[in-house]
């Protein structure tokens, strides 16, 4: 039995509904039932982003579509769980499944369009987060929405505004947080100022971003890893339509022009983001114990990893990096949605007085079935 005693697994269609699998009232994988009188669909599938921590798809059954967001492990790095649940076919944006891999077998999902999943009309956009992210909005009952991971602040993402929907799956990250990207730009300028900076990244996210700062900046171009390069070039040239327009060629001659990382030196971009596989591993573990270069996390920083461990000792420094909404962004979404329901996904529920507030008159919840 799921949540509020509603059977998973037995194909009771009497109105849609909406079940939060994982995802809602605390940091963690994203995965979210969604069942309708047409179709029963999952909206990602995620794993951590702490170390060991999977969704708990037990109880869901065997549903007939997976639909993926982005390619980020804690929306998509739980696919192998596909066979507890009926092996669905998986939709994804072209690119996102280019990114997961030939392994994966995908439909594609429009970067900014709408087609048929499953008899459901499925509309979605950019998100201003990640190479092929989404949002995506179900056509059933007054409206679902699943923003996924999103922003609206990124100078590298394009971002594409959503249709009304009287339900939604908020990207509630950085709970009450209203500070602008800017001021995270000015924090880190302050760093690289001072000297050598390591910063762990993850290449298919805010690597492209800060990258693009630093070369705006006048500072040259940043050191990049190979990874990193990659992933840049396939920016600039095959994933060029989810860039803003005036990305993509700064993008491409970072990719061709940037130094490789050989000593500390200038500001380094290295993957991956919590410094517990790749590039990044390799540097921390070179320079952890010398007093530079300064190392410098930016996103968030999973409990059980060298990311935690490096600043809890001071050794490395946090300065976020806006990948996220801020508290204003998701309240200018809600009202321009129209939203009646709001789930706020991904984040600590200790800030439901401040979502509340801000997105009043609109009635939130963490647990489900929501009726739709």
């Amino acid at each position: 039995m799921g949540p509020g005693g509603e059977s998973f697994g037995g194909h009771a269609r009497v109105s849609s509904r909406l079940i939060p699998i994982s995802g809602c009232g605390a940091k963690g994988p994203a995965c979210f039932l969604v069942n309708t009188a047409h179709a029963r669909l999952v909206l990602d599938l995620g794993y951590g982003p702490q170390p060991g921590l999977w969704p708990d798809v037990s109880a869901i059954g065997a549903v007939d579509a997976l639909l993926l967001s982005h390619s980020h492990r804690d929306h998509a790095g739980a696919l192998k769980l596909c066979s507890d649940i009926g092996n669905p076919q998986v939709h994804a944006s072209a690119i996102v499944g280019n990114l997961l891999g030939a392994e994966i077998d995908t439909s594609p999902l429009p970067l900014h369009g709408s087609t048929e999943v499953c008899g459901i009309r499925v509309t979605t956009g950019r998100n201003g987060h990640a190479p092929g992210g989404v949002w995506l909005h179900l056509d059933v009952d007054d409206g679902l929405l699943y923003t996924g991971d999103y922003s609206v602040e990124s100078p590298v993402y394009a971002y594409d505004a959503p249709p009304p929907a009287r339900t939604v799956i908020l990207d509630a990250s950085y709970g009450d947080y209203d500070a602008p990207l800017a001021d995270c730009m000015d924090a880190l300028d302050d760093l690289f100022d001072q000297g050598p900076v390591l910063l762990p990244v993850p290449a298919a996210g805010r690597a492209a971003d800060i990258a693009l700062h630093v070369e705006r900046s006048g500072r040259g171009l940043p050191h990049i890893d190979d990874d990193i390069r990659a992933l840049l070039k396939k920016l600039a040239a095959d994933y060029r339509e989810c860039l803003r327009p005036e990305a993509a060629a700064a993008l491409d001659r970072i990719a061709c022009e940037a130094p490789g990382i050989e000593r500390a030196e200038g500001v380094m971009l290295a993957g991956v983001a919590d410094a517990l596989s790749g590039r990044a591993a390799a540097r921390v573990s070179q320079w952890e114990s010398a007093g530079a270069p300064a190392i410098v996390f930016t996103g968030y920083v999973p409990p059980g990893t060298p990311a935690e461990r490096l600043t809890r000792s001071k050794r490395a420094s946090y300065v976020r990096w806006n990948v996220h909404p801020r508290l204003s962004d998701n309240a200018a979404l809600v009202r321009a949605c129209g939203a009646r329901v709001v789930l706020p996904a991904f984040a600590d529920a200790k800030h439901i007085w401040a979502w509340r507030s801000a997105f009043a008159p609109a009635q939130i919840s963490f647990e489900g079935p929501i009726i739709l």
